[in-house]
This record gives C-alpha cells, structure tokens and sequence, in this order.
C-alpha cells in the first residue's frame, strides 16, 4: 500500500504543486476572492495540464519519428491525471471558504502553506524511497524544497 502512494508522487505531481503555488501567491493576498482563487488554481492547472501535453506530444514525435497514434494521446494524457490531483488541496481548503467555515484569507493561507507541506513531504518520501537515512532524507526534501519555492519566485517574478 505505501509503494502505491508513493508511486503516485510522481514529478508531474510535484510540477504541478509547484505551478499551483505560484499562481496562488501571485494573487494578491489582500485582495483575494473567492473567485480569484478558483481561477488562478484552476488556470494554472490547466495551462500547465496543456504544456505538458504539448510537450509530450513533441517529444515523442521526435523520438518516434512519427506521429503519435491516437491510443498514445490517450495515454499521455491520462498519465498527466496526478498533475492535477495537486489542485484537489486548494480547491477543497477555498470551497469551505465558500461554505463559510473559514474565511477566504485563511483558505489562501492554508492552500500555501499546505503545498509548501506537500513538497516538502514529496522530497522527503522520494529521499526515502532512495534509500536516504530519515535526516539525510529531511536535509535533502530542504533542499528541494528550497529549489522548489525558488522556482515558485522565478514564476512569479515573469508574471508580474
């Protein structure tokens, strides 16, 4: 059962928090809506969903020498589904703000901070499942944490 979750936490799940971080932190927090929210996890996901896609599409296109068949597609594009299981988090966090059980501020906070917690505990299984020591494997998910919210910056710094 765990290698099955952990199989699951695959590079495009991480990708995607990593896209879905930053669309959240460049709305503007004083400023959020609900709607805006929504939009921005929303946008986010599906534009690196098309990215991704397209760039499968290309990729094997050149490595195959032909065009992928329509089966292939299919294919692709199901494996990009843990992609958007990263938009599940904040999407469910800004539906209680809907609901009224916590306010919208509070439901962006925690959408940040919880794919913060998720990358980092992405890093860390993945160390583990290297075979890294629980340290090493906390020191290493810092790391990447660290590279990952770097990135987050990047992104938002070319959207502003």
């Amino acid at each position: 059962m765990r290698g099955l979750a952990l199989r699951a936490i695959s590079g495009r799940l991480v990708y995607g928090a990593v896209v879905i971080l930053a669309a959240l932190l460049a709305v503007d927090a004083s400023k959020a809506t609900i709607a805006k929210q929504i939009g921005a996890i929303l946008l986010a996901t599906v534009a690196v969903v098309f990215a991704e896609l397209y760039s499968d599409i290309i990729g094997a296109m050149i490595r195959e020498r032909r065009r992928p068949r329509w089966r292939e597609v299919i294919d692709m594009t199901t494996q990009l589904g843990s992609l958007v299981l990263a938009a599940v988090p904040p999407l469910v966090l800004t539906l209680l703000a809907i609901g009224g059980v916590v306010s919208v501020d509070t439901a962006a906070s925690l959408s940040v901070w919880l794919l913060v917690g998720l990358l980092f505990a992405f890093g860390f299984a993945a160390a583990r499942m290297a075979g890294g020591s629980i340290i090493g494997s906390a020191v290493g998910a810092s790391l990447l944490l660290g590279l990952g919210l770097a990135m987050v910056m990047f992104k938002i710094a070319a959207m502003h």
